[in-house]
């Protein structure tokens, strides 16, 4: 046989199946504590990621202010998402031969969308139209867009964005800010209170409620546990001799009830 086929003659052993070896391999270096990348009190960045439907997102047990020009009369799809009053529209096909006309329609270019809101930090999934993607892009995104002080936008934002718009009008960073541009105007302080009331503040009993609240979760969950073995060891560090004791106290002052178990 010659040489240069001695490779194909398939006398060569090959394994049939890799061994993998039973140790995982592990990260020599990272700068996230293990105790914070577990918290799951820890709070998510960048808000809600998931994406909604709008009968998600705009309160159902609430009374919304109707619509001022009403429903859609010739395309109802139209009231069910962001079309800028696009419409269908019919005409006709002329032949170049014979000149025959035959009847056609156009539909818009209807897309699905995920668009982020700021204000509420969710994603909202819309039906919206590639004329409104433009004009959500040059006004600076979904609230900027809902948010417009113009006739002509609230004639485009039909049922379904009215109903985001004054979602979006209940949060009080919305309020604060449109009481701010409406002092800007030169507005008297009576008809700025009357039109966009000043936002009631959470009461201080619901903020220390829920201060009680979470830190009982973090000293009875393992987390917490070795939340507290960290503080200690810090204590330890310091050269304090007290340092259980310290942390024990100023646990108490906040709350009686997220004393370490023993």
């Amino acid at each position: 046989m010659p040489p240069r086929c001695v490779a194909l003659s398939g006398n060569l052993t090959i394994p049939s199946t890799l061994v993998r070896s039973s140790i995982p391999a592990k990260r020599t270096f990272t700068s996230t504590s293990s105790v914070l990348a577990n918290n799951p009190l820890a709070r998510k960045k960048g808000g809600d990621l998931g994406s909604h439907l709008p009968k998600y997102v705009i309160p159902q047990d609430v009374k919304i202010p109707e619509y001022p020009h009403g429903p859609s009369q010739l395309f109802k799809q139209q009231d069910r998402g962001l079309y800028g009053r696009k419409t269908i529209q019919f005409g006709n096909n002329v032949s170049k031969k014979t000149e025959t006309t035959t009847r056609r329609y156009w539909k818009p270019n209807v897309l699905q969308k995920a668009l982020y809101s700021v204000t509420l930090k969710k994603k909202i999934k819309l039906r919206i139209t590639s004329n409104v993607m433009k004009t959500i892009d040059r006004e600076g995104g979904l609230d900027e867009y809902l948010l417009k002080q113009s006739e002509k936008r609230i004639k485009e934002l039909g049922p379904l964005g009215w109903a985001l718009r004054w979602t979006l009008l209940q949060r009080p960073s919305v309020i604060r800010r449109m009481r701010e541009e409406a002092a800007a105007l030169g507005l008297s302080q009576e008809v700025i209170d009357a039109q966009w009331p000043e936002p009631a503040p959470v009461p201080a009993q619901a903020l220390e409620s829920a201060e009680e609240a979470i830190i009982e979760a973090l000293a009875n969950s393992e987390e917490g546990e070795a939340i507290w073995e960290q503080q200690w060891e810090e204590h330890e560090q310091d050269g304090d001799t007290q340092g259980w004791d310290a942390l024990v106290k100023s646990t108490e002052q906040e709350s009686p009830a997220a004393r370490p178990r023993s």
